[in-house]
């Protein structure tokens, strides 16, 4: 066995059998063995015929030479024991050497030759990574990690090559029957480099690994010039980039252990652009880039890249004028572009009128019609907008050789007057207000109309028609007078209640808690228990306070200052959330802060931002509400505690704390206490009016 080859020896596994018959090793030990036996008698009897002879010396040279041969035959036997048939043959050829005559080397060699012809090895083979494709000399290759069974005895080459991975081969000898394994071959990876290089220098570069043309992974992202190592064998993209410059792709592909080149030159060229008139606007596009603003006319375009470009130069409101120039690299071109142009006149019927060109308004973005501007020659379709009449088109051809250029714009419409008795009505349509009486207007777009009439003090009157193109409408309305207050304005009624406008609720609300002064003209009695003219009536029941409220609308509609489709009532619940507004607890009359002994005097504290005392505090203030599911649901929701037991019982609710309330939890404005509506002995409760639609 050739010692000097590297390998690691495992414990050997069990022989495989060969794919031939052989003679067992067994028979060919013994048959040796007999072969030496069978010499060693014949030099006994040999060296015993020598003995006889009367030359020493020769007698002295014999037996050397037998000491020797029997040291060597014996050597052979624990050869041939061990099955080191390679060991055994070199020792009987150095016996024959000897003695070309020795029976035993003639006996012995043509067997272990023979031996050696049917003499099989195993080879295992592992490298790192696996998969790589082995070969053993002439044998059938195999993927790693492989096992070669049967292999005669002899030199072999082993190679393993995987790719991307640079090929290993080594010398293997195969003689033992005892299998050899061959562990840690290392396959190294292999590689190559590209250089990347550019004209001038500073492209930004993409390199990317691909399969058939097609990308699969990107490799790297720089900046020219840079060389890239350590790269798979295979194909790979290269794409190069100048701001400016179309992109430069090219295709190449990696060798194991060797450099490929690539390189891209970005040729400049130049434009010297002039326009009549000066002072146009200069946008270059550059393959798919996006335009870009390169400056105003005379303009020198230096450093361009070689190849087709995109000019367009845009002037005021006119056409652009479009060209594609080839720029040569190294050379330097003169262009100049001119419009052949006229003035042009717009004019409209009504006058003040915009004027559009696509989305694009003309006359300096301010003028309307009349008005004239200079247009370059060709087709354009113009768009007017009147901010009363709406828009219409109309096409013109602008030619630069006519006499003059005029666009005008006809819109449809007609006017209307209004006159009243008395004069200075409002007038109002389409919840448009439009002035007051005498009122003429001009301009107005074809369609049907109403107008509406009103004046303070007056009742309101309406009328209608139809505009026709170019026609009018005439009207003349006499307005009746009407004492009844007028919406959006508060008011003192009949029995001198002050009355405010609520516009969240379109409606009016009480400046003060009903006093009982109020109450005992209107009511005939007064059921306070702490009795002052000008104190909120208490002790009061809901029914008496419905009941008031309905005289009240009765007396007001007699005096005809009960607005049509009002009435007086008690607030919801949701109408006096409104009414609260932002009242704060320190304008509330309660014992919050000290003690009260009664009621005060409505108004004692300031108005909230609706004008109304004592929203909060005083006396407690019916609402027309019963003590609900849904009123209790309102309480939670503001954070308050309601009191669920009251639900479904005949209790009316009563909101805003009162003048003997000193919790915090009474005096919420989320709160709501409840009693029934015939209570008459409640000392701290009292109601407010509403005037409300019906």
């Amino acid at each position: 066995m050739n010692r000097d080859t590297t390998r690691i020896n495992l414990p050997p596994p069990q022989a495989p059998r060969s794919r031939r018959p052989k003679v067992p090793r067994t028979v060919w030990v013994a048959i040796a063995l007999f072969s030496l036996l069978a010499g060693a008698g014949g030099g006994w009897y040999f060296g015993s015929s020598h003995r006889d002879a009367p030359e020493v010396s020769e007698e002295e040279r014999g037996q050397a030479q037998d000491l020797a041969i029997t040291t060597k035959l014996a050597e052979a036997r624990i050869a041939v024991a061990g099955g080191e048939w390679f060991e055994a043959k070199r020792i009987f050829e150095e016996v024959r050497d000897i003695d070309p005559k020795n029976p035993d080397a003639l006996a012995s060699l043509p067997l272990i030759e023979k031996r050696l012809e049917e003499a099989r090895g195993t080879v295992i083979v592992s490298t790192s990574p696996e998969g790589a494709t082995v070969k053993l000399g002439s044998m059938k290759e195999q993927t790693s990690p492989a096992t070669f069974t049967g292999v005669p005895f002899g030199e072999y080459e082993l190679v393993a090559s995987l790719e991307g991975f640079e090929t290993v081969s080594q010398a293997v000898t195969v003689d033992s029957e005892i299998p050899q394994s061959l562990f840690g071959i290392d396959l190294a990876k292999s590689s190559g480099e590209i250089e990347v290089v550019s004209e001038p220098q500073g492209a930004d570069y993409k390199l990317i690994k691909t399969r058939e043309k097609k990308p699969e992974e990107l490799i790297k992202v720089g900046v020219t010039p840079e060389k890239i190592d350590k790269l798979d064998p295979g194909e790979y993209q290269v794409l190069m980039a100048i701001e400016g410059w179309p992109a430069n792709s090219q295709f190449v592909r990696v060798e194991n252990n060797r450099s490929t080149s690539v390189s891209a030159v970005f040729a400049k060229g130049g434009l010297n652009l002039t326009s009549d008139p000066s002072g146009a606007e200069v946008w270059i596009q550059t393959g798919e880039a996006k335009p870009r603003k390169a400056g105003m006319t005379p303009v020198n375009l230096s450093g361009l890249p070689a190849g087709k470009h995109g000019i367009e130069l845009r002037y005021s409101d006119w056409e652009p004028i479009r060209r594609t120039v080839d720029v040569s690299g190294g050379l330097t071109q003169d262009l100049q572009f001119s419009w052949e142009r006229s003035l042009v006149s717009f004019t409209s019927d009504p006058s003040g009128a915009e004027v559009f060109l696509g989305d694009k308004k003309l006359g300096k973005g301010q003028q309307t019609t009349p008005f004239q501007i200079e247009l370059p020659e060709g087709d354009y379709q113009f768009s007017a907008r009147h901010p009363r009449l709406g828009s219409i088109e109309k096409g013109h051809y602008v030619d630069p050789n006519a006499g003059s250029n005029g666009v005008d714009f006809h819109f449809d419409y007609g006017s209307v007057t209004l006159e009243s008795q008395p004069v200075g009505a409002a007038v109002v349509s389409g919840g448009m207000p439009l002035g007051r009486t005498p009122l003429t207007l001009s301009v107005v777009p074809p369609g049907d109309y109403t107008f509406e009439l009103s004046k303070e003090q007056h009742r309101s009157s309406s009328v209608s028609g139809t505009v026709e193109p170019g026609g009018s409408l005439d009207f003349s309305v006499t307005l009746t007078y009407d004492p009844a207050p007028t919406t959006n304005r508060s008011f003192k009624n009949g029995v001198g209640m002050e009355m405010a406008w609520i516009a969240p609720l379109g409606g009016w609300a009480g400046v003060h808690e009903v006093t009982q002064e109020a109450y005992q003209k209107l009511a005939g009695t007064n059921p306070s228990y702490f009795k002052a003219p000008n104190h909120p009536v208490d002790s009061v029941t809901w029914y008496e306070a419905v009941k008031f409220c309905e005289a009240l609308s009765a007396q007001e509609k007699s005096l005809g200052t009960l607005p049509e489709g009002y009435r007086y009532r008690l607030p919801t619940d949701e109408e006096w959330s409104e009414l609260v507004g932002e009242q704060k607890l320190d304008g509330a009359i309660s014992s919050l802060f000290d003690r009260k002994k009664s009621p005060a005097p409505v108004g004692s504290l300031a108005a909230n931002e609706y004008g109304l005392y004592d929203v909060r505090g005083n006396v407690w203030e019916w609402v027309s509400d019963w003590y609900s599911q849904t009123i209790m649901n309102r309480i939670q929701k503001g954070g308050s505690t309601a009191t669920p037991e009251w639900v479904g019982t005949d209790r009316k609710v009563l909101r805003g704390g009162a003048w003997n309330r000193s919790s915090q939890f009474d005096l919420s404005i989320e709160n709501r206490m409840a009693a029934r509506p015939s209570a008459e002995d409640r000392y701290d409760v009292g109601f407010r009016v509403v005037l409300m639609r019906d």
